[in-house]
């Protein structure tokens, strides 16, 4: 058997293909015995050149020989390899993704591009037939104007008399048609605007009604009381000053005591003794007395949450005061346009009268001029009040956040919610801007007054729980030791050598000398502003008067200038000019109406007097 296993070796070190096991000859012709047990038979092959070996069974009988067969050696692969082909086929797979998702992805800028495309050649395609059409209307446009300007030179030109009237007749055709162009166009702009007034009809409310949600609403306002709120917030603060303050502490602690020793040598009189442990405390302080700083500061706050309620006052105020100006400067720009459409409308009935009368022959080519010219300045002015009034209409939504529409409804704002009329010499103290400058000075005060108390001492209360556990107890047993510690203090704390609050006091107090300065210069600019308002107001007053009789005057002048032209006494022309300053003095009228409503308004914003109408 060990030389069987010898064999064996030295057939694997020699790479030797040797079968250990056969189930036939395999070519031998003469097998010699080995070794035998008392099962098995092993056998080697005495051919020359030969070094096949093998094992068989002994037979039950001599003549019955069992082959065992020897199993074949079966090529396993590498356990590894399919986790490093998947390792290797990934990359491949990802590769293979990625290039399918930047196909893909093209294929989406493609489309992308595809639809940009499409979209940018109708749109070229829109703007040429559009410049087409454009062109084709300014050639027609240019067509129109030579041909205008051929048929003026051909009716100025010398012609047969048979032939000139039916140039004139042509011109005369061709003005009459462009007039009712530009009549259509009239009617459909007025038409348009009336469409605009039916759909995005309003109902009116009165001016103090809308009011409350135009301050709700305000930005600038909202601004201003969120700052009041923070001033309040600060104010409450300063309060807590007066209450006491609690601090708990907790901490794993470690001491080192040394303490010297009586009569011992220098060298050795310090002993050590290190101590571990919790330690647990809770500490009350209540200041007693600090000199006036806690008063000043609360002080302080109290004038900066004033001043920010004044400020926001005055936002208030300002707001108000721009909803009114935009409301009424609204209503006198209508009146305005509406005034110089009536003239022009006027002027355009009077020139076609006096043109009529011409061909007639029963009126002067100069009175016809100066009719055309008047109408034209009418036209200018009308296009000009148009524009005031957009601009109004503008700056009453920037204001109001809603566009008006039927303007002719709005209703007036009633003065009389102002409450009592002021009186030439009121004081101006309750001026929001003067008040708040009035704040100033206490702010700067009370900062003087809190360094000031610097200089002085201050004292404090203090009371003190602690803990001690472990080894820091000083017990036997440090495991379960424990040790409390009571402590009642009353501390007096004065900072003798203040060099920098030297310096801080010197500046608080130039600035609290520069507040006074500009409250004085705010009480006189007050002052200025509430003379002008009063004259204003007086002169705006004294005017209504004067406009009103103007109007009666103008409306007593029309009539009887009508009654003379009727009469054939007047000419057409003194009828138009009458009864154009007729409705230029009742708009005047009525626009003096609003100045003094106006001047009302700002008599009241400048005495801090505007709160009744909110």
């Amino acid at each position: 058997m060990k030389k069987l296993i010898h064999y064996i070796l030295i057939a694997i070190m020699f790479n030797w293909n040797m079968a250990v096991f056969a189930d036939d000859d395999n070519g031998c012709s003469n097998w010699k015995v080995v070794e035998e047990t008392d099962k098995y038979i092993q056998e080697s092959c005495a051919d020359e050149g030969s070094m096949q070996a093998r094992i068989r069974s002994k037979p039950i009988d001599t003549t019955d020989i069992e082959i065992v067969k020897a199993p074949k050696k079966e090529s396993k692969e590498n356990p590894i390899k399919k986790f490093k082909d998947k390792v290797e086929e990934a990359p491949k797979a990802t590769a293979k993704v990625e290039k399918l998702e930047k196909i893909e992805q093209e294929v989406i800028v493609t489309e992308k591009k595809v639809k940009e495309l499409k979209i940018e050649k109708a749109v070229e395609e829109k703007q040429k037939i559009e410049q087409q059409e454009k062109k084709t209307v300014d050639v027609k446009v240019e067509e129109k104007i030579e041909k205008v300007i051929e048929e003026k030179k051909l009716a100025e030109t010398p012609v047969k008399d048979t032939e000139k009237p039916k140039v004139k007749k042509e011109i005369a055709k061709k003005d009459k048609d462009k007039k009712a162009d530009k009549k259509l166009v009239e009617q459909a702009e007025e038409k348009a605007w009336a469409d605009v007034d039916a759909e995005q009809k309003i109902d009116w409310m009165q001016f103090h009604q809308l009011l409350p949600k135009l301050i709700v609403e305000n930005e600038k306002i909202k601004a201003a009381e969120l700052d009041y709120e923070a001033a309040v917030e600060s104010l409450k603060s300063e309060y807590t000053a007066y209450y006491p303050q609690v601090t708990i502490s907790v901490g794993n602690n470690w001491e080192d005591d040394r303490t010297p020793a009586k009569g011992t040598h220098p060298a050795n009189t310090i002993t050590h003794d290190s101590k571990q442990g919790i330690q647990k405390s809770i500490t009350i302080t209540q200041m007693i007395w600090d000199a006036g700083r806690t008063t000043s500061m609360i002080d302080k706050a109290k004038a900066t949450a004033q001043q920010a309620h004044y400020r926001l006052e005055l936002v208030k105020e300002d707001v108000v005061i721009e909803a009114i100006n935009a409301w009424l400067n609204l209503q006198k720009a209508y009146n305005t346009h509406e005034a110089n459409k009536k003239v022009e409308a006027n002027a355009k009935i009077t020139l076609a009268m006096t043109i009529e009368k011409v061909k007639k022959g029963e009126g002067s080519k100069l009175e016809q001029l100066q009719i055309e010219q008047q109408y034209r300045t009418y036209q200018t002015l009308s296009m000009t009040s148009r524009l005031g009034l957009d601009s109004a209409i503008q700056r009453f939504q920037n204001v109001w956040r809603f566009k008006p529409h039927n303007i002719a409804e709005m209703p007036m704002p009633v003065a009389d919610a102002l409450g009592i009329i002021p009186l030439q010499g009121t004081p101006v103290t309750n001026n929001t801007s003067l008040r708040i400058a009035s704040m100033d000075i206490s702010i700067a005060r009370e900062q003087v007054n809190f360094d000031r108390a610097e200089f002085k001492p201050r004292i404090d209360g203090k009371l003190s729980y602690t803990e001690k556990d472990g080894e820091l107890s000083g017990g036997y047993d440090t495991h379960d030791a424990q040790k409390e510690e009571y402590r009642a203090d009353i501390t007096m704390t004065w900072k003798l050598f203040n060099f920098k609050n030297r310096h801080m006091t010197n500046a608080d107090q130039s600035r609290l000398n520069a507040a006074n300065f500009r409250y004085q210069d705010t009480l006189r600019t007050t002052q200025e502003q509430f003379d002008n308002a009063w004259n204003n107001y007086v002169l705006v007053e004294k005017n209504l008067e004067t406009l009103k009789r103007t109007v009666e005057i103008n409306d007593e002048m029309y009539k009887l200038t009508l009654a003379d032209f009727q009469a054939g006494n007047s000419p057409i022309m003194a009828v138009f000019g009458m009864k154009t300053a007729h409705l230029m003095s009742e708009v005047a009228y009525a626009n003096a109406l609003i100045d003094w409503q106006i001047a009302r308004y700002q008599l009241h914003k400048v005495l801090g007097l505007v709160d009744p109408i909110l």
